[in-house]
């Protein structure tokens, strides 16, 4: 079920650094489950807190999650111990990544040159 929580955060049309904001406080589920006074209290803008709260309704998030176990697809999240530690370097990292394939090379020093 997190896995749900994850994909609908990763896609919503918000900043990447206010992603990232709320990732260092809560996970995605809490996420889901604050309220639009809560995102403001976070120095979230209302137009992205609105973002947030109108696109809640995960069926196209469902969709999704079975088409990324089709195909293999994995999401990995900012918050988890398989996000690279050279990416963690990166002012603006990418929230989240969606990966195909074997994960290992993503500390590979050949990837990392390639994005920065």
């Amino acid at each position: 079920m997190k896995q749900l929580y994850d994909v609908w955060f990763s896609s919503l049309e918000i900043s990447n650094q206010t992603k990232l904001e709320l990732l260092e406080k809560y996970d995605t589920k809490e996420i889901w489950n604050l309220d639009f006074k809560d995102l403001l209290e976070e120095k979230i803008s209302e137009e992205e807190s609105w973002k947030i709260k109108q696109n809640q309704k995960l069926e196209t998030e469902k969709r999704m999650l079975d088409y990324m176990q089709k195909k293999k697809i994995k999401l990995i999240s900012v918050r988890e111990e398989s996000y690279p530690q050279k990416l963690h370097n990166i002012y603006d990292k990418p929230a989240f990544l969606y990966l195909r394939g074997d994960e290992k090379i993503l500390d590979d020093d050949s990837v990392r040159n390639g994005w920065l």
